[in-house]
């Protein structure tokens, strides 16, 4: 660690399942949706196989926010809880985040939007867990042995910025619907370090995201989402397609399922099963893993699980006429 520590480069945490988890992608999603209000949280534990997996879980809560002043636009307002531990020291990855967005109706069918994000976040690991050559003595480790390495913190802080763009297209009558943006994080590009010298940065992540579904007949949807990401040295290319197939459309009573498959550019093989029933979304997903990792993994990459529920709110009506009792 000591050798290596100018040369690490922290990463954020990924999803299979990104198109449930919209916050974790672009601060201009917040808002961005057919309903008022959506809650949604997303479990992952990836490489299960591996001696300690690597354990992530993703919350996130946004609302629209309308006021006669915008007319036929609205704001969108919001907040995410991302928590990420792996290895045997419990490095963990704590953050917190504000979301806010301007959601501009800039024709019948397309709104634009534009969102800022304020992110709050702690890296910390417990180095009781490590063991040091000095714990040995005469080819046996002792773990009571005290060891002269030291570190000048377990736990770092930092403060980022984060803003986006994007494009959501939302014809009436019709099931189908389209997001397209850019968001990019820590654009500040904050540093951590446990030996309080601030060598390791967190670059700017950007993310490139289209995400959508398209009403094909009365009773199937076709739904493809694709994400790039890049953050310093790292990239991930990621495309999901699927069918969806509504069972029931009745009001009150909807439920669809949807199976698909996808592909992370030289790492795994997804396949997912989304359940929408009311105004309930669940999400499961398992990875394979392809990559040269397999040596460790065993083809492992592991489960994700998710699940959103949406609100929306009666709208009053555009004029009010009084009927007379006679």
């Amino acid at each position: 660690m000591c050798f290596c520590r100018l040369a690490l480069s922290a990463q954020d945490v990924h999803f299979s399942q990104f198109h449930h988890a919209p916050l974790s992608l672009n601060p201009a999603l917040v808002g961005a949706f057919d309903e008022d209000q959506r809650f949604g949280a997303t479990y992952r534990n990836q490489w299960f196989s591996v001696p300690v997996p690597y354990e992530t879980f993703f919350g996130a809560y946004s609302q629209k926010v309308f006021q006669p002043w915008l007319g036929d636009n609205w704001l969108g307002l919001g907040g995410a809880f991302a928590y990420d531990q792996a290895g045997d020291a419990a490095l963990s990855w704590l953050q917190l985040a504000l979301h806010g967005a301007f959601n501009w109706r800039a024709a019948d069918e397309h709104i634009l939007s534009a969102g800022l994000q304020l992110r709050f976040g702690q890296r910390a690991l417990e180095p009781g867990q490590f063991n040091f050559a000095d714990q040995f003595s005469d080819n046996v480790f002792d773990p009571g042995t005290p060891t002269a390495e030291s570190f000048s913190s377990t736990a770092s802080g930092f403060f980022s910025l984060g803003a986006g763009i994007n494009w959501f297209y939302q014809p009436e009558g019709t099931r189908s619907r389209a997001w397209a943006g850019l968001g990019a994080v820590h654009l500040n590009q904050p540093t951590l370090s446990f030996f309080n010298d601030g060598s390791v940065g967190l670059p700017v992540l950007f993310n490139l995201h289209t995400l959508g579904f398209l009403e094909l007949t009365e009773r199937w949807d076709l739904a493809f989402n694709l994400l790039g990401q890049r953050q310093g040295t790292y990239q991930e290319i990621i495309g999901m397609a699927g069918g969806r197939f509504h069972l029931s459309q009745e009001k009150g009573r909807e439920l669809a399922l949807q199976l698909g498959i996808g592909y992370r550019l030289s790492d795994a093989v997804v396949g997912y099963l989304d359940v929408y029933y009311k105004n309930w979304r669940l999400g499961l997903s398992y990875d394979v893993n392809t990559s040269p990792f397999t040596a460790a993994t065993n083809r492992n990459g592991g489960p994700e699980l998710s699940v959103q529920y949406v609100i929306s709110h009666v709208k009053p009506p555009a004029e009010f006429k009084a009927c007379p009792i006679f």
